[in-house]
């Protein structure tokens, strides 16, 4: 038999929606199990006004078990007289059986008094009014509300609450609510109660979409309505829809039948940045714009209401009426920081606080300039040298303007469009792609300048950040260190940046100028290093590889990279993993013997398997010599790994043949000598190979 909960409320707002459906079926799966009640699906759905709970075959009641619990120790069964003492005869009265039934197991603890019970099942229709009733009550909302009495924190009022269990109605109270059989329609279309009679999903589905005024209580079904509703309007004009996945995600929970309504705006706001115009529709107004086949911006909108209406003329006017209002108030702003000049708003960052203990904005504008300029003479880039100075001078100047302030999303942006304004648009371009990328997989900046002018920020905010201990702990990062950490680490990799991550630290912890950097940049430093771990699995490589390249932070990234890709080809020849696995010995070995002496007497060598080891040292040592450096190159990687894997012969003969801890000290201390230098060969040159 299927039980259904449905817990209607006021209107929550559609970003706890889905949260709240996944923490229903969570909930729900957890309690049953508690209960010992097996079932065959739980499914949670609905809308923003209506969660929904099915749980299909569930059993008619929960399982028997059987169980022993443990009570006092053996020696207080019973007294000298052969009584049960008082706590026996109380343990056993606790567990609802008779003294007469008690046990003694041997534990490893010693004997202790054991309760043996059987527990039998409950009928499953008994249960389900406190399992509906926990799960309402252990919901958790990024913000609360308290309404009645009885104190209840909830994401909004709950207002109805449906509970069956087949046909029958499961009695339960929450927040001065009780369960029936009755749900609501939508708003705008009166407060008919809607009679459920059973819990069955099908028959819900389609009971919600019989009504004069359909339901799609089913988030997918609501999806494709709305995606098709919105791009038959579009198309209806001859033109796309743009169809922002996070709009589009949005507004699928904020409605229960999405309709869409398309009217026009005025030409002359198209005079306004692109950016601008659809920043105004998505965020402002949830409204999709209307775009042509080159991605250019038409005017028309495609606003969504819940529901079907006779009077879709008034709703589209009155649609048009907030949207024009809107995109006066963007004009505004627009057409009044275009009396200023990227000065003035530069200037004003003076009077901006970066972060507490760091100064204001306009000296980490500085900042974010001299390490640009310094990364264009580091990498030769002298060509780029003056773009990336004035794109990084004036990166932060739009955080001052009214339109950022007004529409934070468009920081970088906004500062774009006002430099090619003033003359410099790739400058420009630059600036607009500055805070880029915005997420763990979204677009790096797309020309040099940009990645330079990126990077830079991005590295001043951190280094700043941990300068004063601001370091992400757990789930909090409030200034988004991790994010910008591996959008740094993506932009050095990706773009092949030839600059190390240690002396780009260094640069960047010398420009904030009397503060003490060694701790902060050692974390940093290790902070990167945990970022480039996650970065080069999502490209494929294995975990833990880049735990084996040694000075990885004195390494282009890009040339880290082609190390960690020969290392994970080379470890799977039988030469390199024997090499591996005998440099691990090597390092045990020495780890737990006395300190060896640097170098090894040849004339202590007494057998020929150490004569051989020493030689393959010293010929290991000319034939890393001689190699081309062609540092980042994989042939030079592939060479300088052969050679290493070249020890396994010798090293295998060594372990055979000789005994490290001779009893002639001096002969002890120089075969300790020989596989210190054996141990500096394997450990300490590109790769750890004993890592692998």
């Amino acid at each position: 038999m299927n039980a259904f909960l449905e817990i209607g409320c006021e209107h929550l707002p559609s970003r706890f929606v889905k949260p709240a459906l996944a923490q229903m079926e969570t909930l729900a799966k957890t309690l049953l199990e508690e209960k010992r009640i097996s079932y065959q699906k739980v499914h949670a759905f609905g809308t923003f006004r209506r969660l929904c709970l099915m749980i299909e075959d569930l059993s008619e009641k929960s399982a028997d078990v059987q169980k022993e619990v443990k009570g006092p120790p053996a020696k207080l069964l019973k007294d000298a007289q052969g009584n049960f003492t008082p706590q026996s005869a109380g343990f056993a009265q606790k567990n609802g059986i008779k003294p007469e039934k008690l046990s003694v197991k041997e534990t490893d603890k010693g004997p202790f008094i054991f309760a043996r019970l059987h527990i039998q099942g409950e009928k499953t229709v008994k249960l389900l009014p406190e399992i509906f009733t926990h799960l309402i009550t252990h919901m958790e909302f990024a913000k609360n509300m308290v309404w009645e009495a009885s104190g209840l924190k909830w994401g909004r009022p709950i207002r109805s609450l449906i509970g069956l269990y087949g046909t029958k109605i499961v009695p339960f109270e929450v927040a001065g609510v009780k369960s029936n059989r009755f749900t609501y329609p939508i708003t705008s279309f009166g407060r008919k109660p809607i009679r459920v009679e059973k819990a069955d999903e099908d028959y819900y589905v389609e009971l919600l979409k019989s009504q004069p005024q359909p339901i799609l209580v089913l988030p997918e079904e609501r999806r494709e309505a709305l995606l098709r509703t919105v791009m038959a309007e579009a198309k209806a004009r001859g033109y796309h829809a743009d169809l922002d996945p996070a709009l589009v995600e949005e507004t699928v929970f904020f409605t229960e039948h999405p309709v869409a309504v398309c009217g026009d705006f005025d030409l002359k706001f198209l005079t306004l940045p692109k950016e601008l115009i659809t920043t105004v529709f998505k965020t402002q107004l949830k409204m999709f714009p209307v775009v042509d086949g080159r991605n250019e911006i038409q005017p028309y909108f495609i606003a969504v209401r819940d529901g079907v209406s006779a009077n879709q003329n008034e709703v589209r006017d009155g649609f048009k009426k907030v949207m024009s209002a809107r995109l006066s108030d963007a004009v505004f702003f627009y057409e009044n920081d275009k009396k200023e000049s990227l000065d003035h708003f530069k200037n004003k960052l003076a009077e901006r606080t970066f972060v507490e203990g760091l100064g204001n904005l306009l000296q980490k504008s500085d900042r974010t300039r001299e390490l640009a300029m310094w990364l264009c003479d580091r990498l030769q880039q002298t060509d780029i040298k003056d773009s990336v100075t004035y794109a990084a001078g004036y990166a932060y100047a739009d955080l001052a303007t009214s339109v950022v302030y007004e529409f934070p999303e468009l920081q970088g942006y906004m500062g774009g469009r006002y430099a090619a304004l003033e003359g410099h648009p790739q400058e420009g371009e630059a600036m607009a792609q500055f805070y880029w990328p915005l997420s763990s997989n979204s677009d790096l900046p797309e020309t040099l300048t940009g990645a330079v002018v990126s990077l830079a920020g991005k590295v001043d905010t951190l280094a700043g950040n941990f300068l004063i201990g601001q370091i992400p702990t757990g789930s909090e990062d409030p200034f988004a260190l991790r994010r910008q950490a591996f959008g740094a680490v993506r932009i050095l990799l990706e773009k092949g940046l030839q600059v190390s991550v240690k002396e780009l630290l260094q640069k960047a912890f010398a420009l904030y100028e009397g503060k003490d950097a060694q701790q902060a940049e050692a974390e940093l430093e290790n902070f990167f290093f945990q970022r480039l771990a996650l970065l080069l699995e999502q490209r494929g490589h294995a975990a833990g590889t880049l735990a084996a390249v040694n000075a990885w932070d004195e390494m282009p990234l890009c040339d880290v990279e082609t190390l960690v890709g020969v290392l994970e080809k080379e470890r799977g020849g039988a030469h390199f993993n024997a090499a591996a696995e005998a440099a691990k010995r090597v390092c045990n070995i020495l780890k737990k013997a006395e300190a060896a002496p640097q170098t090894v007497q040849e004339k202590l060598l007494q057998l020929p398997a150490e004569k051989a080891l020493f030689h393959a040292v010293q010929k290991a040592h000319q034939a890393l010599a001689a190699l081309p450096q062609q540092a980042g190159q994989e042939a030079f990687y592939k060479q300088t790994l052969e050679i290493l894997a070249g020890f396994a012969a010798p090293l295998a003969q060594f372990f055979t043949d000789v005994m490290v801890n001779a009893e002639d000290p001096s002969v002890r201390a120089n075969r300790l000598a020989l596989l210190s230098q054996v141990k500096k060969l394997l450990t300490q040159g590109l790769a750890d190979i004993s890592q692998l």
